[in-house]
């Protein structure tokens, strides 16, 4: 059967007060390229008929467009360059819903059920993209992708929960919603931002640069092959992971000194693909640390909004508001492959979190990606790591917030068959069972050395593919 396709335009049923036909993105909106966050999400068979399944979505699809505006205009660049979001009626271009109904049973995540598998999405794409497929045995899949200049995975979740809700019949809660559309984050750290004083800029935040002239492309360790590895850490792994990494006070260190499972977790993988370059002699390309250098540089992607000195400020800003932030840690702790030097890296990544992930310090990131002096030209500022997490385990994809009337799903991924840069890990967590997944790559001829890292196998267990 042939994929079927339907263009979803927002509805006027809510009256709600006109937005602005533009909104400006923001330096950290633009400082992502046009890729997609994916979101796939795995239900059991719905008990109504499907075509009144696929019915609802639609039209609760279409309401959800309406209460975000954003999500149903497009991204557009003017003559000088800026780049925002055209919410007018000529720039609302519909957003394609595909439903494909499959004669073969679920057999996992692929590539294949995602709306549009394109890594950098064309100009004037649609912002958001839906296809919904229905395997033989009644498995449903709900996957969604959207434009990563829009928003990030928070605000994604947001509109995501949002659809959900109006799917389940539910009654809107306006409070969660955004009443302002401006990408304009500074305002929930008022006092703390700086305005551009002309003069020589203070030195960039880490982990960034900023260039003399616009960059032409990534550094070139970014563009190196990479094969990707998943890893499953159960709770109770998870927890003695902590446990084994945690400073201890007979070893001399202070009782006081805490690290999160996070911290744990993050300086497992740390090492690990370090362990793997080393033995592998992965090469160090322009953006890696040098040699000379005794460091690797860590990038962690980190949401804001719950660190504003307003409180947690979820569901109130639509946009990126990922401050990422970087620390530099000891290569010889990394290539030791004990607890005892991952427990020094994972106080070194909780202090790196403290500092940089401060009130002041985000107002100061926020700060540098205003300044017209590091925006303009565009594409000036930079960034390189050696490592770069993602930790989504905050979040939970699979929990009944995104129920759409027939049960939450058993399943939710990130997406199969993207690309990611050598280097890269991303983190799950599902939230019923206390899991964790990992997703983790490195240079190809690294990733023997991976699978076979002494300390990862001691926690975690390999993901084989369907």
């Amino acid at each position: 059967m042939a994929v079927e396709t339907y263009t979803i335009y927002p509805t006027n049923k809510y009256n709600r007060a006109p937005p602005p036909s533009t909104v400006a993105l923001h330096g950290l909106d633009v400082f992502n390229p046009p890729i997609q966050i994916h979101n796939h999400r795995f239900f059991h068979r719905p008990t109504s008929a499907t075509s009144d399944v696929i019915d609802k979505l639609k039209s609760s699809l279409a309401e959800a467009l309406e209460l975000y505006p954003p999500v149903a205009g497009t991204v557009q660049t003017n003559e000088k360059g800026d780049v925002y979001i055209a919410m007018d009626a000529e720039n609302i271009l519909g957003t394609p819903f595909l439903v494909d109904m499959k004669d073969t049973p679920y057999a996992g995540d692929a590539e294949y059920l995602s709306p549009r598998t394109v890594m950098l999405l064309p100009p004037s794409s649609s912002t958001l993209a839906v296809k919904v497929t229905q395997f033989s045995c009644g498995t449903m899949a709900v996957a969604a992708s959207i434009n990563h200049q829009v928003t990030d995975l928070r605000g994604f979740l947001d509109f995501l929960e949002l659809w959900a809700q109006l799917t389940r019949g539910e009654p809107v809660d306006f409070t969660r919603i955004p009443d302002d559309w401006t990408h304009t984050p500074g305002r929930f750290f008022s006092g703390l931002t700086r305005e551009s004083t002309g003069s020589t800029p203070p030195p960039p935040p880490p982990p960034f640069k900023v260039l003399p002239t616009p960059a032409t492309g990534p550094p070139p360790y970014l563009l190196v092959p990479s094969e990707v590895s998943r890893w499953k850490f159960t709770k109770s792994s998870m927890e003695q992971l902590k446990s084994d990494f945690s400073p201890s006070a007979s070893e001399g260190h202070k009782s006081d000194l805490w690290i999160s499972s996070g911290d744990a977790l993050a300086a497992l993988v740390c090492g690990v693909i370090t362990r793997a370059r080393e033995n592998a002699n992965v090469a160090r390309l322009q953006g890696r640390s040098s040699l000379e250098s005794e460091v690797e540089e860590v990038a962690m992607a980190a949401d804001g909004r719950n660190r504003s000195p307003q409180g947690n400020i979820s569901g109130r800003y639509f946009g990126n508001f990922n401050t990422l932030w970087s620390t530099a840690v000891s290569r010889p702790d990394l290539l030791s492959p004990t607890c005892d030097s991952a427990s020094r890296v994972a106080l070194a990544i909780r202090a790196g979190l403290n500092l940089q992930l401060s009130p002041e310090a985000i107002a100061d990131k926020i700060s540098f990606f205003e300044d017209p002096q590091n925006t303009k030209p565009p594409g000036r500022i930079d960034l390189s790591a050696d490592l770069i997490l993602t930790n989504w385990c905050r979040f939970d994809l699979q929990g009944p917030k995104l129920d759409f009337g027939w049960g939450k799903p058993f399943c939710a991924t990130a997406g199969g068959g993207t690309v990611f840069p050598p280097g890269y890990c991303m983190m799950t967590q599902e939230k019923d069972s206390g899991d964790v997944s990992v997703m983790m790559t490195v240079e190809l001829e690294g990733v023997d050395g991976l699978k076979a890292d002494s300390l990862l196998n001691k926690y975690a267990t390999p993901v084989l593919a369907h």
